[in-house]
């Protein structure tokens, strides 16, 4: 897992590196510089082909005149050209594609092999592609100058900085097949790296920075919150005693006093059932659900009883709910009474939903 985190890694950097030096190259259009090092002289060519100077003859160190010549070309491109048979192209034994990242040690060791120079003593580049008969298995070539042909051009051109260096040969216009030699392009590539590397260390850091001063300013807003919210529940105890202490009953006190105040309470209505009716009668059966009461009874003067239960100011609609009958004993009439008990106050408040009213029922002998 860390292997392939690292190569991803990898990866991310050599393409944002790569991505610059594109920005960079884009940003310097100019064509390549062109040095041509046959026929025993080194000659100068700007972009058009014309010449622009030479290297100073002869084989002590090696400077660029006209003098200006060396301004013109610090920081440019530039291509050695050569002839064609200064550059030996050998073709090596295949490998195998996995053995492509140990392609450069197995090259360097075959190049003494194939050559009569020491790998030190060249300058050499190498290919690598797939056999269209073997996929799997790598075609390799090498092409190899020797570096004393083009070592006072390099010489030459190292104070300048070039920003690349390639070396091709003068049947290669395009340079497919240029040896790369330094320049200043592995430099920018390197510092480019390095600070694409400080970049995602400092951008880490200050992610990591502003991440953190966000946690302490949530932790302290929460701990404020905290704060508050004890300090409002102390506030709120306050409140709910000073409540407690005014009304001793409370809320809960208070809503049942009101649906008792509302309810006629039996001992109530018996009491004004006792009250109201004359003695010439008496109940054998009393019945209250709600406000509604249903009496039943015997009296000697059943039509005195309506009169007298509605001027007494506990009852309404005050009706028989059954025709009159003599009784058995013929001491009266048997009667039965239906009638809306009033509440003790004036705001005849009814049950609170969904509580079921009470019921009583008393029956006689």
């Amino acid at each position: 897992m860390l292997s392939r985190l690292r190569g991803w890694w990898t990866w991310f950097v050599e393409g944002l590196v790569e991505a610059l030096l594109w920005v960079v190259d884009r940003a310097r259009r100019a064509a390549p510089v062109r040095i041509d090092l046959g026929g025993g002289s080194a000659t100068v060519l700007g972009a058009g082909g014309a010449p622009l100077g030479g290297l100073t003859p002869g084989d002590g160190p090696a400077a660029f005149e006209p003098a200006g010549l060396a301004r013109r070309l610090a920081g440019a491109a530039v291509d050695l050209v050569v002839p064609p048979n200064w550059i030996a192209r050998r073709e090596l034994d295949p490998v195998a594609l996995a053995s492509r990242p140990f392609l450069d040690a197995f090259v360097r060791h075959q190049i003494e092999r194939v050559t009569p120079w020491r790998v030190g003593d060249v300058h050499y580049r190498i290919s690598a592609d797939p056999l269209p008969e073997d996929p799997a298995r790598l075609a390799v070539a090498v092409a190899v100058v020797p570096k004393r042909l083009v070592a006072r051009a390099l010489a030459a051109l190292a104070p300048l900085q070039p920003r690349e260096i390639r070396l091709r040969a003068a049947d290669d216009p395009a340079g497919a097949r240029a040896l790369p030699l330094g320049g200043g392009r592995p430099r920018l590539a390197a510092a480019l790296r390095r600070a694409v590397l400080g970049g995602l260390g400092a951008a880490l850091l200050g992610t990591v920075g502003v991440v953190g001063v966000l946690e302490w300013q949530a932790g302290a807003v929460r701990d404020d919150i905290d704060e508050q919210d004890r300090v409002l529940d102390a506030r709120k105890a306050v409140l709910a005693r000073e409540r407690r202490a005014a009304d001793p009953g409370g809320e809960a006190a208070a809503k049942l006093r009101a649906i008792e105040a509302a309810r006629p309470r039996a001992v109530a209505v018996i009491d004004a059932l006792s009250a109201a009716l004359p003695d010439s009668a008496h109940l054998t059966a009393l019945s209250i659900e709600g406000d509604r009461v249903t009496v039943a009874g015997v009296s000697s003067e059943p039509s005195a009883l309506v009169p007298a239960l509605e001027t007494s100011g506990a009852f309404a609609s005050v009706a028989f709910g059954a025709a009159t009958t003599r009784a058995e004993t013929g001491g009266g009439d048997r009667f039965t009474l239906e009638m809306k008990a009033l509440p003790r106050r004036s705001d005849h408040a009814g049950p609170p939903p969904g509580e079921a009213p009470p019921t009583v029922t008393r029956a006689g002998p």
